[in-house]
């Protein structure tokens, strides 16, 4: 039987104060602050049939070594039951923007299909790491074909698409 790490989960209850999650011991603080929509709301925006929202979760998602208090979430994908979390409010910034590039990208893509044009790809993983946009294709020869050379802002790695914004 494999033994689990023993990592301290994180009781406490957070709100955010210069956007720093900030510990709050006071029950009804941290209630009145909870029902205030505007206090979770990070970032919200829809790009074609996409909407990507970004929240502050109020308490610790992951644990006291690696902390989660933001989540992204992008609606309208097969990956919107797979949140990303992040520790810090310029963390979870830079995933919404990321994921918004990336419904900008499919809804794009849409656009070029229905016009007949077809440069379409299906990925296994997206991550997004600061500047970048990956995309995991199944194969490396399902990347070369639908990227047979770098262009522009794409790169092709392996078996990843790599869109640089940064």
């Amino acid at each position: 039987m494999t033994e689990l790490p023993n990592i301290p989960r994180d009781p406490h209850r957070y709100i955010l104060k210069d956007y720093q999650p900030v510990i709050c011991d006071d029950e009804s603080t941290w209630r009145a602050f909870m029902n205030d929509g505007a206090n979770l709301l990070v970032a919200q925006d829809t790009v074609g049939k996409f909407t990507v929202v970004t929240v502050f979760l109020g308490f610790n998602y992951g644990n006291i070594e690696q902390p989660r208090f933001f989540q992204t979430t992008c609606l309208g994908t097969d990956s919107e039951n797979r949140p990303r979390y992040t520790a810090t409010w310029e963390q979870a910034m830079l995933q919404h923007r990321g994921k918004v590039k990336c419904a900008q990208m499919l809804t794009n893509f849409a656009a070029e299909q229905a016009a007949g044009i077809d440069r379409s790809f299906r990925f296994v993983d997206c991550k997004v790491i600061p500047g970048e946009l990956q995309f995991v294709l199944e194969s490396e020869a399902e990347a070369i074909r639908a990227l047979p050379e770098d262009q522009g802002d794409w790169q092709r790695r392996g078996r990843v698409l790599v869109f640089s914004f940064a």
